[in-house]
């Protein structure tokens, strides 16, 4: 069980608070903004017992075990480091940073505090999630040879936090972070060379990206995500023996149950559809957080999205922004940080 503080008041806190409050086991203690009748409103809204007109304030706050960062991409370093050096335990909303060096920063500070640092991508955390990861380690499919995954959405108020360059805004960052997880989930590593095309934003941000990633084993993964486009969240994964198709496959409602269509066999493959029933990710991560605190990371059966995972991602968002910026591919290699577990205690 942890006691929970939140940093942030946008809308993905009021989904991670209701999650909570459906937990036999997690609680929310506290909420703070830069602005004090912001996060009075937000905890009487919430109903979360203690606000702070200060992160630094909530910080301070001894009941407060867990921090969960809800801000915009460009201020996720400055605060899981902080929260860190606090002695807090942090689950960072995704994006975990901006760039691989903000990273491997905080992940050397929580190795350094003893602390854990997780990023939010709750969506590793829903059992459809983990029937993907089932399907493919139990050769479902065969050897991964394809993975195409598109997430879009549609944004139409040009003052959105998401079109603000200065906030770490962009399709990249905000839905196609989660296409590079997945892709990285189904080929099980980093890739090692990748290219992109883009369309910026007139405030200078990708609006649109289409990138192409490849890996050692021989696998190709094809992302794409936007911010104007017609809302879309779909994977495919292919082997060498069949395939696994989702369509709805990140942003998923509580109630929502889904199917994964499992497809197996070469001309005419045979269709199986898996019922996965409803559940709620952001609970179900929280929960999985707690318990990691609690068990360390040898306890068998936890799910988690691993710090090294992070780190690839963040490291082929990198790569697929250069990429699209100077139109050519870009290899990706490591420095010498990529070779420990920053996150490891």
């Amino acid at each position: 069980m942890a006691h929970w503080g939140i940093i942030g008041t946008g809308r993905i806190t009021g989904k991670f608070v209701t999650a909570l409050a459906a937990s036999a086991s997690e609680r929310v203690v506290a909420i703070a903004s830069r602005d004090a009748d912001r996060a009075a409103a937000a905890a009487q809204a919430l109903g979360i017992p203690t606000s702070y007109g200060s992160y630094a304030a909530l910080l301070a706050d001894p009941e407060v075990q867990a921090v969960y960062i809800a801000l915009p991409p460009s201020m996720h370093a400055e605060w899981s480091i902080a929260a860190l050096a606090a002695g807090k335990h942090v689950l960072c909303e995704k994006p975990l940073a901006t760039s691989y060096t903000e990273a491997v920063a905080m992940f050397e500070t929580a190795r350094q505090h003893r602390r854990w640092l997780m990023e939010g991508f709750m969506y590793r955390f829903h059992p459809q999630t983990r029937t993907v990861e089932r399907l493919i380690s139990e050769g479902a499919i065969g050897a991964v040879r394809l993975v195409r995954v598109a997430f879009g959405i549609s944004i139409a108020d040009p003052g959105n936090i998401r079109l603000s360059a200065d906030l770490g805004g962009g399709a990249l960052g905000d839905v196609g972070c989660y296409c590079v997880s997945m892709a990285r989930l189904a080929a099980g590593a980093a890739p090692t060379r990748v290219s992109a095309t883009a369309r910026y934003s007139a405030s200078g941000v990708d609006e649109l990206l289409v990138g192409t990633l490849e890996y050692t084993s021989g696998t190709v993964a094809q992302i794409s995500c936007g911010l104007g486009l017609s809302r879309h969240q779909r994977t495919q994964i292919v082997g060498d023996a069949g395939s696994i198709e989702l369509d709805e496959s990140f942003s998923i409602a509580p109630d929502q149950e889904l199917s994964i269509r499992l497809l197996r066999g070469g001309a005419r493959p045979t269709e199986e559809r898996i019922p996965i029933p409803a559940a709620d990710h952001f609970r179900l991560e929280a929960e999985g957080f707690s318990a990691l605190i609690a068990a360390g990371p040898e306890a068998h059966g936890l799910p988690a999205m691993p710090p090294a995972e992070s780190l690839d991602t963040i490291a082929t968002m990198d790569a697929l922004r250069r990429s699209a910026r100077e139109g050519r591919p870009v290899e990706l290699g490591f420095p010498p940080a990529r070779a420990g577990q920053p996150g490891e205690r």
